[in-house]
């Protein structure tokens, strides 16, 4: 199970997620945010063992690939309508592309977009929510036992150290993404929340993440 802590801002969070051995860490570059990092601020933070993870939503390709050169970053998250030739020309193994089951009428509507990005991206997040991100709610699990995930897919929105259990009941992700649901504040991480989660998630594999991946492959 990988775990991605999202929406950091703070050295010393970052510094946590190395420690307590979080798999993937995520910076919002999405200006209306209140978790909001610029680009330079985010290529300032340490940089660990951690994946670095930039969250897009309207940004084009240009400006994301000028935005991850900058801030350091493995993966592109993308929020945004971005088609499947955007997710191609930033390199697949790059992409985290980002879906909303409660935006499809039922499962095979949904399991069609996996199938159309899955050759042009390492995993897919499914969030809560039409669009964008950052709700805070959990997702509709009406359906997503049906669906075939051609990628390994990350399970967000609204995650707690109270409803992980439960959550990860209804579902089988490859792993979590949590944010608000371990935080004081916005962009103000939680770290005993945070280790909360790890104790519920359990055993922890030691296959690489896709930033790892990424990251292996560039050297």
């Amino acid at each position: 199970m990988k775990v991605k802590v999202c929406g950091l801002t703070r050295a010393e969070d970052v510094a946590a997620c190395a420690r307590l051995g979080i798999d993937l860490i995520g910076f919002i570059f999405h200006p209306q945010s209140p978790r909001f990092v610029r680009p330079e601020q985010a290529g300032a933070l340490p940089r660990g063992t951690p994946g670095r993870v930039g969250v897009f939503v309207r940004q084009s390709q240009r400006e994301i690939s000028a935005c991850m050169r900058t801030a350091g970053l493995d993966l592109a998250q993308l929020h945004g309508g971005q088609s499947p030739g955007e997710c191609l020309d930033l390199g697949p193994e790059r992409v985290l592309k980002v879906l909303w089951p409660q935006g499809y009428p039922h499962a095979r509507a949904m399991q069609e977009d996996l199938e159309r990005f899955a050759p042009v991206c390492s995993a897919f997040v499914l969030d809560s929510g039409l669009h964008g991100g950052g709700h805070g709610r959990t997702i509709d699990m009406t359906w997503i036992a049906d669906l075939a995930f051609p990628r390994p897919w990350f399970l967000a929105g609204g995650l707690t150290p109270d409803n992980l259990e439960p959550m990860l009941q209804a579902c089988r992700p490859d792993g979590v993404d949590l944010n608000s649901g371990v935080e004081h504040s916005p962009g103000i991480k939680n770290h005993k929340r945070i280790e909360q989660c790890l104790g519920r998630l359990g055993a922890r594999t030691d296959s690489p993440s896709p930033g790892q991946d990424a990251e292996r492959r560039r050297r």
